[in-house]
């Protein structure tokens, strides 16, 4: 159900009986703000099981037994996470060989739980949800209309347990098949048998990190879900006051204006906080994707049918994470750039003689167009829809060349 202040001409009459006028030049009013609604909803249990739940590190607490507890609990699974890195970092065999690709995969996906896992500490332990959910309550007070749909996350968290499913089914599956059977794919022709103790407790390690992995991206993505909604309100109330051509009145113009500024601040917060993640796990799942994927093309004859459907879906849940790195940022691009079209769109507010409101119009204009609000993805390459699509496109590619590589040096 929507509830929606209505969107009118000046000077028309409403109703069936024709009693509700609008007079000319009257702002819409605000409505209330809604209850603002838990981001994490039923995942936030599960950030506090998975150990990395370091809100009591903050400096009021960190003394605390529960503090020191957090501290304890997050550095064991650091420090297993980082043994893990290095065991797979050690494993050597030819470059170009099933083993070599194999180690490097596991290894960037290791490097991407452990990230992970650190991302989620210091989420946790700056409260960051927290203060997005206040600022974005705040946001709402600024609403001309809302609805239940805006802010109702039900159905985005179903959809999200539905996606962390790969994550847990393919890690934990390729881990307990190595465990058993013992078995490491190490060159073209032989097996590896690992005589390192760390491999028979690599499901647990694996569990952690599938934790780790699944709370980052469920934070992550939701903040940025979120963030989306709320520019996307903004565009479509804008979009309504442009056709009935309320900007031309000064106070909807200047509160149009200082609710955008809020927006890109916003952005920017969220940007600064979630570059932990967005800015370097990509890089990672990209490595191992580019890895599995050569493996699946040039060994299909010499793998193991279960390794191979589980390679396979390696391929997915590392594109999957990818995507889930990226995509949030190019949709909220995406709708900061829609701003910007909206307001070059009319015509009305380009041609107002009013000076104050024409520099206001500007202002507005120019921080859509200018303002810093893009992720930089190994801070170096801002993320929008062009940086996506050329990484999508030549990331494959790699994949493509090293096969074709490897079958023009049969003997590598």
């Amino acid at each position: 159900l929507e509830y929606e202040v209505p969107m009118v001409e000046a000077g028309t009459t409403l109703g069936l009986g024709g009693g509700l006028y609008v007079k000319p030049g009257v702002e819409p009013t605000q409505l209330p703000s809604p209850p603002a609604p838990k981001l994490l909803g039923p995942f936030e249990p599960l950030i506090r099981f998975s150990g990395l739940d370091c809100h009591k590190l903050r400096k009021e607490s960190i003394r605390s037994v529960k503090g020191v507890v957090s501290a304890v609990v997050a550095l064991i699974i650091l420090v297993i996470m980082v043994i893990e890195i290095f065991t797979y970092m050690g494993i050597q065999d030819k470059p170009f060989s099933v083993g070599w690709a194999e180690s490097t995969a596991y290894a960037f996906m290791a490097l991407q739980a452990f990230i992970s896992a650190i991302a989620v500490i210091c989420w946790t332990r700056e409260n960051f949800v927290s203060q997005f959910e206040d600022t974005l309550s705040r946001l709402r007070t600024m609403r001309l209309s809302t609805s239940q749909s805006i802010d109702d996350y039900t159905n985005f968290h179903r959809k999200a347990a539905v996606m962390i499913v790969p994550i847990f089914a393919v890690v934990l599956s390729t881990s307990f098949y190595s465990s058993v059977t013992n078995r490491y794919q190490l060159n073209d022709n032989s097996t590896f048998y690992s005589e390192s103790i760390l491999h028979q407790f690599a499901p647990f390690i694996d569990f952690v990190g599938c934790l780790a992995s699944s709370m980052a991206i469920i934070i992550y993505v939701t903040v940025n879900t979120a963030l989306n909604r709320e520019i996307k309100h903004f565009n479509k109330e804008l979009t309504n006051s442009a056709r009935f051509q309320q900007l031309t009145l000064p106070q909807v113009l200047n509160n149009y204006s200082k609710r955008h500024s809020d927006l890109i601040q916003l952005t920017r917060f969220v940007n600064q906080h979630l570059s932990k993640y967005g800015a370097i796990v990509p890089l990672f799942s990209l490595t191992a994707f580019i890895n599995v994927s050569y493996i699946v093309g040039s060994f299909k004859a010499s793998l193991d049918p279960v390794m191979y459907v589980l390679l396979n879906g390696w391929t997915i849940v590392c594109m999957g994470i990818t995507i889930a790195g990226l995509s949030p940022l190019v949709k909220v691009q995406n709708n900061i750039q829609e701003t910007a079209e909206i307001l070059m769109h009319d015509d009305v507010l380009q041609t107002c003689g009013d000076d104050q409101m024409h520099h206001t119009y500007r202002v507005t204009l120019d921080r859509c167009l200018h303002s810093n609000s893009k992720m930089a993805f190994l801070n170096a390459f801002p993320v929008d829809s062009n940086c996506f699509n050329r990484i999508m496109f030549f990331v494959p590619n790699i994949s493509a060349a090293m096969i074709l590589y490897r079958l023009s040096h049969p003997y590598l």
